[in-house]
């Protein structure tokens, strides 16, 4: 499992800068190849006393919530984040953990610590599900305890993600202040990683909130702890972010192999293939294309394909241009591996009524894309640079056989 792990500053009060904030990381995290991004407590929201400011606590099913879930499915990468969560007249601290454009589930913090006399305890472990791989969660002062960790451990984390806000005390003037601060989390919060991490024999991945905020500051560390003590981390206290890979497979077997056709005119648009199935909050873009049936072969599939989606047979494809493999949600978790061919043809128009024959393969549309039209629109496409790999193309630098073509 590769992961980015984010020291952020949450801006207190500072709604849509986080958004744009943890948009921007998750679009990082997406060019760097990882599948899950995790992000500190009180991430999104900001440190929030509920006694003082009630206001900037959320629903789980709040505007600014649901815009970084779907985020979550236009960069094809998983986040666990951190919000001051308003539950009816209760308050709690919580993880929310969002993939392909939905809730995956919640964590809410179960022991609390000095100052967040205004929250309830929540109840029940924090442990999720990426494809095969499963990781826990624990909210900063639970270092102090092993039960939260325990629970993880006994869920099946093959990672435990520790995810922090440790305010500290007084105001950080100049450099030597934000060294001090840093090293005691470096001894405190990255000391409780590091026990755990031995005790249990999972790696732990932290992210910490950094720098100032209104009133308090945050020491701010991205680190991954191996079970022996290792440990990869950010440099200081300053923002940034450390990509980790953790020995957790989220491949789901079996693999599901398949084929896409990349349809290109002769003014270089894409004929793309829009899917809406009700499994999935949302609809994308794709190129024709689908699963192999069982003793098929590549390139009769991809023909097979064409004849079932376009209602063509005459269409001349070669060469292949790359490679996929990606694990999605569908209703269940699935990881399909993809080969691509590059096809030409000129413009052509699928009948309506044969299109309307493929809305039990959730298919709703299909239209030829420019790539000023995909950059200007920003559908959800797959894979995510698929306007960069037009470019490729029209360019004449087309990919290897073997390529990767990204999630």
């Amino acid at each position: 499992m590769r992961i980015l792990l984010a020291a952020a500053n949450a801006r207190k009060g500072d709604l849509d800068g986080n958004l744009a904030r943890h948009l921007a990381t998750l679009e990082q995290a997406r060019v760097q190849g990882c599948q899950l991004a995790v992000f500190p407590e009180f991430s999104l929201t900001g440190s929030v006393d509920p006694r003082v400011h009630p206001g900037r606590a959320l629903a789980v099913d709040a505007e600014p919530v649901r815009a970084l879930l779907a985020a979550t499915s236009r960069a094809g990468v998983a986040a666990l984040f951190g919000i001051a969560e308003r539950d009816g007249a209760a308050f709690h601290i919580t993880q929310l953990y969002g993939h392909d454009g939905r809730l995956g589930g919640a964590y809410r913090k179960r022991h609390l610590g000095e100052g967040e006399e205004g929250y309830r305890p929540g109840d029940g472990p924090g442990v999720f599900q990426l494809g095969a791989a499963w990781f826990g969660v624990t909210v900063c002062a639970e270092g102090e305890v092993d039960f939260p960790w325990d629970d993880a451990a006994a869920g099946g984390a093959s990672v435990v993600c520790f995810c922090s806000a440790p305010g500290l005390y007084g105001r950080r003037t100049d450099e030597r202040g934000w060294r001090d601060g840093h090293d005691w989390w470096l001894s405190a919060g990255l000391g409780d990683a590091a026990r755990h991490a031995r005790r249990l024999g999972v790696p732990v991945a932290m992210a910490t909130q950094a720098g100032s905020t209104e009133d308090e500051d945050f020491p701010g560390l991205a680190a991954l702890v191996s079970p022996t003590g290792e440990v990869a981390r950010l440099p200081d206290w300053r923002e940034g972010s450390l990509v980790v890979e953790a020995g957790a497979d989220v491949t789901v077997h079996p693999v599901r192999e398949a084929v896409r056709c990349l349809l290109v005119d002769h003014a270089g648009r894409v004929l793309l293939v829009r899917y809406a199935d009700h499994r999935v909050p949302h609809d994308w873009w794709g190129a024709p294309g689908g699963g192999l049936d069982a003793g098929e072969d590549h390139l009769a599939a991809v023909r097979r394909e064409l004849r079932e989606e376009l209602d063509r047979d005459d269409l001349e494809v070669g060469p292949w241009i790359g490679r996929r493999c990606h694990t999605f949600w569908l209703g269940r978790w699935m990881t399909q591996r993809e080969r691509w061919v590059l096809g030409r043809a000129e413009p052509f128009e699928v009948d309506p009524a044969h299109v309307e024959t493929l809305a039990a393969e959730a298919i709703q549309e299909l239209r030829w894309w420019s790539v000023a039209e995909l950059r200007a629109e920003a559908p959800t496409v797959t894979p995510r640079d698929l306007a960069d790999l037009l470019d490729r193309i029209a360019r004449g630098d087309l990919p290897g056989p073997d390529d990767d073509l990204g999630v």
